[in-house]
């Protein structure tokens, strides 16, 4: 499945209130999104705490409710926004402005590296300003080794959600703004294990789902929040990066007040998230990202050398 982060002038107009100037709040409309790749819609009330956020800097981006009031969702959507007045979070399957939540605070990580090939810290998140449940519970990021180690492998199965066109819908406008999910699988991890690439034979995220989640589901059926999402191929369908929350979880409480950590890792260094073939003597927490190379969207893995990559 693919979802859009650019957003096409009619859903602009379509959420903005009777009255209001779309363009004024919103900022330039971005280019039309492209097409969604392999999705289809989810349940009524199936993965409430995924959420759409619209900005006047990304257009459509997607996000994780784990608390009450904490979205997690990527960094490069919240980086070079300048107000929260321009920032409004959406909630249930379809964007709707009598579900719109606003902003309370909002951070990208300042490690988020846009030079840099792997592990970029591509980490934001949203305070609401006001509270929200979702119907069927929070996804919190996974954050204890048993469950890392059950979960985070090659070919483990994960799951996308986000919002975006449908190419397939009736709708004029594409079935924009819609709630999809796809089940696709871990491929491999970047040299640190901060990013999993996953995704591909035209089952992958796209444009427009920057922010949202790579979900898995743990033996005991437990969701767990294991991925955001970073960038990927283009044409979409071919995978694309997750940066892993948990480097991210001692910014976010230092910003917030929100801790997500567990009881005895105060310090959030108490996973090992290591490559599964490399995780004898390594040691998953890093300070900094890797240093720039020469662009961010282009893969150095060798399947994907001459692919072209995008934010999402």
């Amino acid at each position: 499945m693919a979802f859009v982060a650019a957003t096409a002038a009619a859903l602009v107009l379509a959420l903005a209130p009777s009255g209001s100037n779309a363009q004024a709040s919103l900022g330039t409309t971005p280019p039309p999104p492209e097409a969604i790749v392999g999705g289809e819609q989810t349940g009524e009330e199936e993965y409430g705490a995924i959420v759409a956020i619209l900005t006047s800097q990304s257009g459509l981006c997607t996000g994780t409710v784990v608390t009450p009031r904490l979205i997690l969702t990527a960094g490069h959507c919240l980086a070079n926004l300048p107000a929260l007045s321009e920032l409004t979070i959406y909630f249930g399957n379809e964007l709707r402005t009598e579900m719109a939540f606003e902003a309370f605070s909002f951070g990208a990580h300042p490690d988020f590296c846009e030079t840099c090939r792997e592990d970029i810290f591509d980490y934001g998140y949203i305070v609401l300003n006001r509270d929200f449940t979702p119907p069927d519970g929070f996804i919190l990021p996974l954050t204890a080794q048993d469950e890392w180690d059950e979960a985070i492998q090659t070919n483990a199965e994960v799951v996308l959600v986000g919002f975006g066109e449908d190419p397939d819908d009736d709708d004029p406008m594409g079935g924009l703004g819609t709630k999809r999910v796809v089940t696709t699988s871990i491929k491999r991890f970047s040299e640190l294990g901060l990013e999993f690439f996953a995704g591909g034979d035209g089952r992958d995220s796209c444009q427009g789902d920057s922010g949202g989640p790579a979900i898995v589901r743990l033996s005991d059926g437990t969701l767990r929040l294991a991925g955001i999402t970073s960038r990927g191929s283009s044409p979409c369908g071919d995978g694309g990066f997750y940066g892993t929350p948990f480097p991210a979880l001692t910014w976010v409480r230092d910003e917030t007040g929100i801790d997500l950590l567990p009881n005895d890792c105060a310090e959030g260094d108490c996973l090992d998230m290591s490559p599964p073939s490399a995780k004898e003597g390594r040691c998953a927490v890093v300070s900094s990202p890797q240093a720039p190379g020469p662009s961010w969207m282009f893969l150095s893995l060798l399947l994907l050398a001459t692919r072209r990559r995008h934010p999402r």
